[in-house]
C-alpha cells in the first residue's frame, strides 16, 4: 500500500530529524559521532550486500548489478558535486570543507614556486601548500631595514624567499638568516615579547602571515605544525648554549603545536567563516542535497514496502546512518547563526519528503518490468555505496582514526545478523 511505503520512507528517514534536533542542543565527542558513522556504514554495507545485491543477482543474474552500480555511483557523484556549487554544501561536514577548501584556493603558481625552497613548506601536502598561498602577503625590505624589534609583541611570520638577515640580542649577532627559513613564529606560538631584533642584511623578499591566519593555519595543517617543530630545533640548537633548556622548550612548544592542531576544520572555524558559508549556502540546494544522499533509499524501502521482501535490517540502517549527517550539520549551522526554527523545518521537510520518495518507488512495482525493478535497484546500491564512499566513511576515519575498524565491524556484523534472523 502507498501509506505503508510512504510511513517506511518516513520511518528510515526520521533520525535525519531526530539528529537534527539533538545536533541544535549538543555536540557529540568527536569519537562518539565517529562511532555513529562507523557503525551506520557498516550496518548500510550489510544492507547492500543482503537487500540489494542478492535478490537483484537471483532475480536477474550480475549484468544489471554491473550497470546499475555505475550508473549510481555517477550520477550520485555528478548531482552532489553540481549542488554542493550552487549552495547545498552545508548539508554535512565533508561536503562543507571540500566547498570552504575550494574557496580559499586560489591561482597562486607564482606564489607556489617562490615559497617552494622555504623548509616549513617542503614537506606540507600539495592541497595545503595551495590553500596557504593565499594567506601570504609579499613584502620587501632594504638593508638596515628592521623587521623585528626585540620586546614587540608578534604580529606576523616571515618566510625569506631572497636575501639575509641578522639576529641581534642587544648589540651581539647571534645569527643569520638565509632564503629558505623562517622567523617570528615563536612569539606567534607563545604568545610573549619578539626574542629578538631581526634585521635585513641585503635587499630581501619575504612573505608575511599574520597572526590571525597563521591560527587558521594550524587548525587545519598538522604537517605545518611539525614543520615548524623542526625548524625551532635547528635554531634552537645554533642559538642557545644550554642543551637541556633546548630539550624542554623544543617539547613544550612542540606540545603547543599539536594542540592547537584540530582536523574538524568546519566545526571549529572562526564563526565569521562560519557565517558566512551559511549566507553563500541556499536553503532549497541543501534540500536538494539532502535528497539526493536519501533518495536511493528511499526508493529501495520504496520498492520493497508491502511485499515480504521487507526487510526491518535495511530500514534500521538508513536510519542509523541519517542520524551523524544531521546531527553535524544543524551543529554547523546553529554556531553560524541560523535558528532552531528553520533548521528543525528544513530537515523535518526533508523527512515527509522521504516519504514521496518511498511512494514514487511503491508504484514503480506494479507497471515496472523485473529487470527495470533490478536496474533501478542497483542503480540505488551504487549511489549509497558512493555516499559512504565520499562522506561517511572518510568522515568516521578523520574524526575516530583507527578506532572506527571494530565500529563498523559491529554495524555489518549486526546487518548480517538481522538478515539473517529474515531469512
Amino acid at each position: 500500500m502507498p501509506t505503508a511505503a510512504f510511513v517506511q520512507g518516513i520511518l528510515g528517514a526520521s533520525s535525519l530529524a531526530v539528529g537534527a534536533a539533538v545536533g541544535v542542543f549538543w555536540k557529540p565527542k568527536k569519537v562518539i559521532s565517529a562511532a555513529i558513522m562507523a557503525f551506520g556504514s557498516g550496518a548500510l554495507l550489510s544492507a547492500i550486500a543482503f537487500e540489494i545485491t542478492i535478490p537483484v543477482y537471483r532475480q536477474s543474474s550480475f549484468l544489471p548489478l554491473i550497470v546499475g552500480f555505475f550508473i549510481g555511483g555517477s550520477l550520485f557523484t555528478g548531482l552532489t558535486t553540481y549542488i554542493d556549487r550552487h549552495g547545498g554544501f552545508l548539508r554535512n561536514p565533508a561536503s562543507s570543507r571540500r566547498y570552504l577548501y575550494e574557496q580559499r584556493k586560489e591561482p597562486s603558481s607564482d606564489v607556489l614556486k617562490r615559497i617552494s625552497h622555504v623548509e616549513v613548506m617542503q614537506h606540507l601536502p600539495e592541497q595545503e601548500r595551495e590553500a596557504l598561498a593565499p594567506l601570504l602577503s609579499p613584502i620587501s625590505a632594504l638593508p638596515g631595514d628592521v623587521l623585528c624589534e626585540e620586546g614587540d609583541p608578534g604580529e606576523y611570520l616571515y618566510m625569506i624567499v631572497e636575501g639575509e638577515a641578522e639576529v641581534r640580542k642587544g648589540r651581539k649577532v647571534l645569527t643569520r638568516l638565509e632564503p629558505g627559513e623562517v622567523f617570528g613564529e615563536m612569539s606567534l606560538l607563545t604568545g610573549e615579547p619578539r626574542s629578538a631584533t631581526i634585521i635585513a642584511r641585503t635587499p630581501m623578499s619575504l612573505y608575511q602571515l599574520d597572526k590571525e591566519h597563521f591560527g587558521d593555519v594550524l587548525s587545519w595543517s598538522p604537517h605545518m605544525a611539525w614543520s615548524l617543530s623542526r625548524a625551532l630545533a635547528r635554531r634552537l640548537r645554533a642559538t642557545t648554549e644550554s642543551r637541556m633548556q633546548i630539550e624542554q622548550n623544543l617539547e613544550q612548544w612542540r606540545q603547543q603545536l599539536m594542540d592547537q592542531v584540530e582536523l574538524d576544520l568546519l566545526m571549529q572555524q572562526d564563526p565569521a567563516v562560519l557565517e558566512d558559508l551559511v549566507k553563500r549556502s541556499a536553503p532549497l540546494a541543501i534540500v536538494v542535497g539532502t535528497l539526493i544522499d536519501n533518495i536511493p533509499e528511499s526508493m529501495v524501502i520504496g520498492l520493497n514496502a508491502g511485499n515480504a521482501h521487507l526487510s526491518w535490517s535495511f530500514l534500521f540502517a538508513v536510519f542509523i546512518s541519517n542520524f551523524p549527517e544531521a546531527l553535524a550539520s544543524a551543529g554547523g549551522m546553529k554556531q553560524s547563526g541560523t535558528s532552531t526554527v528553520r533548521i528543525l523545518a528544513l530537515w523535518i521537510g526533508i523527512v515527509i519528503l522521504s516519504g514521496f520518495v518511498a511512494v514514487a518507488g511503491y508504484s514503480l512495482q506494479g507497471t515496472a518490468s523485473p529487470l527495470a525493478i533490478s536496474l533501478i535497484q542497483s542503480i540505488a546500491g551504487g549511489a549509497i555505496i558512493g555516499m559512504l564512499a565520499s562522506t561517511m566513511m572518510p568522515e568516521a576515519y578523520e574524526l575516530g582514526g583507527s578506532s572506527v575498524t571494530f565500529s563498523t565491524i559491529i554495524g555489518f556484523l549486526l546487518g548480517c545478523l538481522i538478515s539473517f534472523g529474515e531469512m
